[in-house]
C-alpha cells in the first residue's frame, strides 16, 4: 500500500488516494486537515504527555495521528471508513501503543472505556454532520476528558460558546457549558482543509471546569431540551408540555422557578446554565418532585 510522505501536499494526498482505491465520502463528511501550522496548532493547546492517554475521532490518512504517535504511546484512533481503516493499520499497526476502534464513535466509544479508561486527551477534526451528535454523546455519557481540542463548522463553535441572550445560544449551548469552559482558538478557512469546503472552521478548545458537579446531570439534559422545545415559547409553555410537565407537578416547578429567579414568562434563551443547575437543586429540595417515573 501506498503511505503519504507529505500531509501538507494535495498531489501527494490524491496520489494515495487514487492508487490505494479509496474514495472520499460525503456521508461521512470528510475533509482532510492540510494545513500544517493548524494541526501543529490543535496538538500544542493539547498539550499531550508521554503517559497521557489520548483519543482520535476521525482520523482519516493521519495527518495528526502521526504528530500523536510521537508525543504518546498511548493512543486510540476511532475510525467509521473501512477503507481508511486499512491504510492507517498499514501505516500505523506496528506502533507501540497504537489501537485502532472500526465504526461509528457514537456507538463504540462506550466499550472502549468500560474496557481501557476514559482518556484523558481527545482531538479530532469532527465532520459536520455528526460533530453535535459525538460531543452530545460524551457529555451525556460522562466521558469528560481533561482537555478537548476540535475542529468544528464555525456556526456550531459559535453555538457552543454564545451566551444567554445571544441569538446562537441553544439547548446544545447548555449542554456544553454545563460542563466545559469552551475556548474559541481560531477559525481556519476552507484552503486549510482537502477537499476545500464551502465553510469556516474553528479549532475549540474544552476543559472542564466541575462547577455543577453536583447537580442532577440526567434531569438538567431533560429541562434544557424542555426549555428549548419551541424557542419562541415561554418558559412555562415549554416545560409544561414536555418531559417535565409530565413528570413533575405545575406547582413545585412553579416553585422552584421561583426559588431560582426564572421567570416562568421568559424564554429558555435567556436563561444562563447557572440558573438552571440552581432550579435543579431547588427542584432536589421538594420531596417525592415525581409524579410518576
Amino acid at each position: 500500500m501506498k503511505l503519504i510522505q507529505n500531509y501538507d501536499s494535495v498531489s501527494d494526498i490524491r496520489s494515495v488516494l487514487e492508487t490505494n482505491n479509496l474514495n472520499m465520502s460525503k456521508r461521512f463528511g470528510q475533509n482532510f486537515l492540510i494545513s500544517p501550522g493548524a494541526r501543529s496548532r490543535i496538538i500544542d493547546i493539547l498539550d499531550i504527555k508521554p503517559q497521557s492517554q489520548t483519543w482520535e475521532i476521525g482520523p482519516g490518512l493521519g495527518a495528526m495521528t502521526h504528530m500523536v504517535m510521537d508525543m504518546t504511546d498511548n493512543l486510540t484512533v476511532f475510525e467509521i471508513d473501512y477503507g481508511f481503516i486499512r491504510y492507517l493499520e498499514e501505516a500505523f499497526g506496528n506502533k507501540k501503543g497504537f489501537k485502532i476502534i472500526k465504526g461509528d464513535f457514537v456507538k463504540t466509544w462506550s466499550p472502549v472505556a468500560a474496557q481501557d479508561g476514559k482518556p484523558e486527551k481527545i482531538l479530532g477534526n469532527l465532520p459536520y454532520n455528526s460533530a453535535s451528535a459525538i460531543i452530545s454523546s460524551l457529555i451525556e455519557g460522562n466521558c469528560i476528558p481533561k482537555s478537548m481540542v476540535i475542529t468544528v463548522q464555525k456556526e456550531m463553535g459559535q453555538r457552543m460558546t454564545s451566551p444567554p441572550g445571544s441569538k446562537n445560544y441553544s439547548s446544545f449551548s447548555m449542554l456544553c457549558q454545563f460542563v466545559f469552559n469552551v475556548q474559541n482558538m481560531g477559525d481556519l478557512k476552507s484552503g486549510s482543509f482537502y477537499p476545500s469546503p464551502d465553510v469556516t472552521s474553528t479549532i475549540l478548545e474544552l476543559k472542564p471546569h466541575k462547577h455543577y458537579k453536583n447537580v442532577n446531570s440526567e434531569l438538567y439534559f431533560k429541562i434544557i431540551r424542555d426549555l428549548f422545545q419551541s424557542r419562541r415559547k415561554t418558559i412555562k409553555n415549554n416545560l409544561t408540555k414536555g418531559w417535565t410537565g409530565e413528570n413533575i407537578s405545575w406547582d413545585i416547578v412553579g416553585n422552584a422557578l421561583a426559588l431560582a429567579g426564572i421567570r416562568p414568562e421568559d424564554r429558555g434563551e435567556n436563561i444562563p446554565v447557572s440558573s438552571v443547575a440552581e432550579l435543579l437543586n431547588h427542584l432536589n429540595s421538594f420531596e417525592l418532585w415525581f409524579n410518576k417515573s
